[in-house]
């Protein structure tokens, strides 16, 4: 059997960067050549699977018709916020806790990332200084491919029936757009996306987007007195109008936060985009109305100018869904305890497919991968860690 920590570069090597610009599904092309690699390594197991019209690869391996059939979930795509994919990740083997020196420039230092320490004595791959890992998601396609891996490798363990998912354009919010439950056909699933391997998430973010235009009145600075109105002075006064303290910078755990995303502007026009976040809705719709609030205060402070503000929500918080149902954590909290893999609950302070999913009728938590500081240069992945998690799934999915 390929040891995972080559599966993971393997993958690495592969740009699979989605595009948020870009208006086709899966939103690169370059998306389908992971897929393909990996319908070819199922088709090597023999495990039956397709690629859809959409590009997401579903398989399923057999097990009792009498168990709950489980479902995996991950993501193909990488961040666009770095370069991902054709170069030559590095393996450091029984790391001593110091600082990591990625290139001439770039340094993976213990101060900046002090859980490192945690991680003296283990494997770890990190990027060159100039790339994306892609361990976002590529560390759980490697952990689903290692189970699928061990169970055909080992017929006389029986298990429950497993279904998969290797879904495009997660990073850009589209991971879910075309999921089908009904091709899944699972009982209930787990995203394996990120973070430690004992973290165990059913809560996330609710969230909204707002896009607010300002157009203003342009008119020569000379002549300018009592005529101009200026947008991208009324962006920069419909921001300050909002609560400074609730930005990500300033908050953790349970705490939200409307954050500015982007802004651009002249006199003429400006536009700025949010993201609006909180784990209790009704708080997210406070935010919401704090948004409203500014923009009716800049429409009155300036009736020539013209402020219009759209709102969307985008996904839920999963964990009313496993108010309803707690069954499929504590399954998973069992097969932590019988590998002595330890466990934590951890609220997703973002999103995840697994939430949309989870309100399309398929309960999907999420779990770890020992993937850390994912979507930037400074990403790592501990070796270790993705065992356990193959570990944990393997025991979760045996009889």
């Amino acid at each position: 059997m390929e040891k995972i920590a080559e599966k993971l570069i393997r993958y690495a090597k592969i740009d699979t960067m989605s595009d948020e610009h870009s208006s086709t599904y899966p939103s690169t092309a370059k998306q389908l050549n992971l897929a393909k690699v990996l319908k070819a390594e199922l088709d090597k197991m023999h495990i039956e699977s397709y690629i859809d019209e959409y590009g997401l690869v579903y398989a399923k391996l057999d097990g009792d018709d009498s168990k709950e059939k489980i479902g995996l979930i991950a993501h193909m795509d990488t961040s666009p916020s770095l370069q991902g994919g054709n170069f030559e990740p590095r393996i450091i083997n029984n790391y001593d806790g110091k600082d990591i020196i990625l290139n001439d420039t770039y340094t993976l230092s213990v101060n900046d990332f002090p859980s490192l320490k945690s991680k003296k004595g283990k494997t770890l791959i990190v990027t060159d200084g100039e790339h994306l890992l892609g361990g976002d998601d590529k560390a759980g396609i490697s952990i689903i491919m290692s189970v699928l891996e061990y169970f055909v490798s080992h017929p006389e363990i029986k298990h429950h029936p497993i279904r998969v998912c290797f879904t495009p354009d997660e990073e850009i919010g589209a991971g879910a757009d075309h999921f089908s439950t009904e091709k899944m056909d699972a009982d209930f699933a787990y995203t394996i996306d990120g973070g430690s391997e004992e973290e165990i998430s059913y809560e996330n973010f609710n969230a909204s987007a707002a896009h607010v235009e300002i157009e203003g009145v342009g008119i020569h600075p000379g002549d300018a007195k009592g005529k101009m109105v200026n947008a991208a002075l009324l962006a920069i006064e419909f921001n300050n109008l909002l609560p400074s303290l609730q930005i990500p910078s300033l908050t953790e755990g349970y705490e939200g936060f409307i954050h500015l995303d982007h802004i651009d502007g002249d006199v003429e026009k400006a536009v700025l985009d949010y993201i609006i976040r909180d784990h209790d809705y009704s708080k997210l719709k406070e935010k919401e109305r704090q948004l409203e609030l500014a923009a009716e205060t800049i429409q009155k402070r300036y009736p020539h100018g013209k402020v219009s503000l759209t709102i969307k929500e985008q996904y839920l918080n999963m964990k009313q869904c496993f108010d309803k149902d707690f069954s499929p954590i504590e399954k998973l909290v069992k097969a932590h305890e019988n590998v002595n893999v330890p466990y934590k609950f951890i609220a997703i302070r973002g999103g995840t497919d697994g939430a949309r999913i989870s309100y399309m009728g398929l309960p999907c938590p999420n779990v770890g991968t020992g993937d850390y500081a994912c979507h930037g240069r400074y990403e790592h992945v501990v070796v270790e860690e993705m065992e356990d998690m193959c570990k944990v799934l393997i025991n979760l999915l045996s009889l």
